[in-house]
């Protein structure tokens, strides 16, 4: 768990007349000018065209107020280097820290995170834990700014141009507070924060513009020029043997000078599950597979470290059994429970999956999304299948409701058009559920807005992408699955040479502009898949689910109001799939709870 400090409060100083404003408004157009003449580039607006000073944040702060907070906050980094031996005239970059739970925009001043040079991470054996470090360029004239005020002569303090050179990240080995056992370095890994650009969407959205989502090989030395940051993102798994207690090691980012973060593991008296829960999703890009099979598991094997498995990988090798056989062993092995065939599989296919062992791992699909008018020919269908295949699991696309009973054996519901009490129904009279996410289903009546719900589009904040699963546990619904895992845009084989492309718009009756809907990965210039943000949040997410899962078992059929209360989620956190918490701090609070209340258990019976 990332523990937020709370930052240090730095009073603006009032502008009490229209000429104190106006003078704040020329100091800080002086500041973006002075970067302008520096670089040539056009730095006095944001990449909208509108002039910084007239601009917010993604937060919706005055530039004037995100300027003298990321200041203020910037004097806990000039203790900490000053205690590191850098004094504030030598300091030429600063390193803050945020949780994976908070994007960071590319512009410094938007920064929210934490510069004390320290930080603390929670996590059960088995598991993997993050948090970003953010690289921000300090100019002369930042150096011992502690905010922005038209009451004080600020011109020695522009905002000149700046550009740093990032040599190397160093990370130490962790070391257990009692000497008796050590986390080895080549446990972290560690990633540059890319960026995509978004369109206005059909959606509500806090920024139009450049969102952090690709994950990159660090690749170093990298340069960062104000006024940006460059925010890296810092993980570490937890062996599976390692004792609990406290873990103290070191990050050192190597510029013109030095800075060391300090940083604290706290490792949990219990591990997750070794075999893990996985998302599953649809849309495989043919890129994949385009180099055989061999290769085709070693890019699955990067999805499956993230957690993630799509549905038809192992049927679209049917047509080769022998394919088909080590594409679904692999699978298997690595804790994927469930594939699924497109429409009506060949009976000697089916009959090769039950000498196998494997027709309990397969689901058949017929179709998608199927309006009320086409109930009585999936009807038909699921009862052909059943008649034809039995032991064959039919599901669809679709929420179980009174008026489709039967219909299906295993529901695949869409959140955002979900009626809870249809779904305690379903699983009561023992059919299967669960959830796919795909931003904008159809065929189907909503209780309150699509966007109010938790979210996979790259421009919602990174808490939608993990707060799902925490919702999927208290409702019984037995997995998560998003719509594709690599439906990637045209052009996307001239990326990172090039940016990203756009989504296009889909056509009806999808209808609208979805930003990064339909992949949660990118294709690597190495050949292999790249994480994104998004899919480092679902696999956190997972392990949420899991945390819960023991925390369940371990209490048994009569937990304590305390355990009924994480178990059934706390209200502080969310109280419904429309009004939950974004604060961050909330979730990972909510999570130490509930891994002290494992660990008190264990105690307890031991």
């Amino acid at each position: 768990m990332f523990q937020l400090r709370q930052a240090t409060r730095y009073e603006l100083e009032p502008l009490r007349s229209g000429g104190a404003r106006w003078a704040m408004t020329v100091f800080i157009a002086v500041l973006v000018l002075a970067l302008t003449a520096e670089t040539g580039a056009d730095a006095t607006r944001n990449e909208a065209g509108v002039p910084w000073v007239d601009s917010t944040d993604n937060w919706g702060l005055p530039w004037g107020d995100a300027a003298s907070g990321f200041y203020g906050r910037l004097e806990d980094q000039r203790r900490a280097l000053a205690a590191q031996g850098v004094a504030t005239e030598r300091i030429e970059f600063a390193v803050g820290t945020e949780s994976s739970l908070r994007k960071v925009f590319r512009p410094k001043l938007w920064f929210k995170g934490d510069f004390s040079g320290s930080v603390k991470l929670d996590a059960a054996r088995g598991e993997h834990e993050a948090f970003q470090l953010v690289i921000c360029p300090i100019a002369d004239s930042e150096r011992a700014l502690s905010h922005l005020s038209a009451e004080k002569d600020q011109g020695h303090a522009t905002f000149t141009a700046k550009s740093v050179s990032i040599k190397a990240i160093e990370m130490s080995p962790l070391r257990h507070v009692a000497g008796e056992f050590e986390i080895a370095a080549d446990r972290w890994t560690l990633d540059r924060v890319g960026y995509v650009r978004t369109v206005q969407p059909q959606y509500p959205v806090m920024n139009v513009g450049e969102w952090p989502d690709p994950l990159l090989p660090l690749g170093t030395p990298f340069e960062v020029s104000n006024p940006d940051c460059q925010p890296v993102w810092v993980e570490i798994e937890v062996p599976r043997d390692a004792p609990s207690g406290r873990y103290h090691g070191q990050l050192t980012v190597k510029g013109p000078h030095d800075v060391r973060i300090a940083i604290e593991v706290v490792v949990r008296d219990f591990a997750l599950p070794a075999r893990p829960l996985i998302s599953m999703g649809w849309s495989l890009h043919a890129w994949f597979g385009r180099d055989g099979v061999d290769m085709l598991l070693k890019r699955l094997e990067v999805l499956l470290e993230h957690r993630l498995a799509p549905w038809h990988t192992a049927y679209g090798h049917h047509g080769k059994l022998e394919d088909h056989d080590r594409v679904m062993a692999f699978l298997l092995e690595r804790g994927v429970r469930l594939q699924a065939t497109s429409g009506k599989p060949p009976a000697e296919f089916v009959a090769h999956l039950r000498e196998k062992g494997w027709l309990k791992h397969y689901i058949t699909l017929w179709g998608d999304e199927p309006h009320e008018r086409d109930y009585p020919t999936y009807r038909q269908r699921t009862e052909e299948i059943h008649r034809d295949y039995p032991g064959l699991t039919v599901a669809m696309t679709e929420e179980p409701g009174p008026h489709n009973r039967g219909l299906f054996d295993l529901w695949i519901a869409e959140p955002t058009a979900q009626k809870d009490a249809w779904v305690r129904d379903a699983i009561e009279r023992g059919d299967r559920v669960w959830w796919y996410l795909c931003q904008l289903p159809i065929h189907a009546e909503f209780d309150g807005p699509i966007h109010a719900c938790p979210g996979m589009v790259v421009d919602r904040p990174a808490i939608d992408h993990r707060i799902t699963y925490w919702f999927a546990f208290r409702q019984g619904i037995e997995g998560v699955s998003y719509w594709a895992v690599s439906k990637w845009p045209a052009g996307f084989e001239k990326w990172p040479a090039e940016p990203w492309p756009v989504n296009p718009i889909s056509k009806f009756p999808y209808s609208g502009q979805h930003n990064a809907n339909g992949f949660l990965c990118y294709p690597g210039s190495d050949g292999m898949p790249w994480p994104s943000i998004r899919l480092k949040c679902m696999r956190d997410g997972l392990e949420d689910q899991e945390y819960l899962s023991l925390l369940r078992a371990g209490a048994g059929s009569s937990p304590s109001p305390t355990v009924r209360r994480l178990l059934d989620v706390p209200p502080e956190l969310a109280i419904g799939l429309r009004y939950y918490n974004k604060d961050p701090r909330v979730l990972l609070d909510v999570r130490r709870q509930v891994a002290d209340a494992i660990e008190g258990l264990q105690e307890q019976f031991h």
